[in-house]
């Protein structure tokens, strides 16, 4: 059973998930498997995939690709995802973006360390004008202030947070399929509020591609 699952959604990214896989196959974690979910693409964002993976041939039986027959949105194919996951522990990767190669090791030991089942990191925000890092909420050992500066900070990113499986099931989580924007907010305010010992590691590891124009948050009216 591997520690760690990561869930990436696809979607008509074929300019991007390149970086995107090449930095999930490089994590430093060993023990990882990576969930690839196309939401029935109309580019070659599954070509590029799999040319991808094919470059990492001792990560392959790691790399697991599922489609749907239909477009189901961003939601359920992250729901479809996290149904199939067997890690202990639940990461979410946009396609679109990339990570830092040790962010997955560098946050599962620091769960493993403080038995938490929620971790959190700060965020490299990736603009025109250059690389950002954004401080998320600050940590907290007393959770109610904890959970109310994370509601109040300005990035609440389902992408840079690792669950543990068995809060989601245990309390009946997934993403929710009636809402567009602001998804992520929705199910991992749940997540910390549901979660008994929650940690940070205060470094960005989380790359958000803020120059992908056909990107959800660039389509809003």
């Amino acid at each position: 059973m591997p520690t760690v699952s990561v869930i990436v959604p696809i979607y008509n990214v074929e300019k991007h998930i390149e970086k995107c896989v090449t930095s999930l196959l490089n994590q430093t974690l060993e023990d990882i498997e990576y969930i690839f979910v196309d939401d029935c693409s109309t580019d070659n964002s599954v070509a590029v995939l799999k040319e991808t993976i094919n470059k990492y041939p001792h990560r392959k039986e790691q790399a697991i690709l599922l489609a749907h027959t239909y477009n189901k949105g961003l939601s359920a194919t992250r729901n479809t995802g996290l149904s199939a996951a067997k890690g202990d522990y639940i990461a979410h990767c946009d396609s679109d973006d990339w990570v830092d190669g040790n962010m997955y090791k560098a946050m599962y030991e620091c769960a493993v360390k403080n038995k938490s089942d929620i971790v959190y990191c700060d965020i490299n925000m990736v603009t025109p004008k250059g690389t950002i890092i954004y401080e998320t909420a600050p940590y907290s050992a007393d959770k109610k202030k904890l959970v109310r500066d994370y509601i109040a900070s300005n990035w609440t990113c389902l992408v840079t947070t690792l669950a543990k499986k068995s809060v989601y099931y245990n309390n009946d989580l997934s993403s929710p399929s009636h809402i567009t924007y602001c998804e992520d907010f929705w199910l991992t305010v749940r997540l910390f509020h549901f979660a008994s010992n929650i940690s940070k590691v205060p470094q960005g590891l989380y790359y958000y591609n803020r120059l992908n124009e056909t990107s959800i948050l660039h389509s809003l009216n």
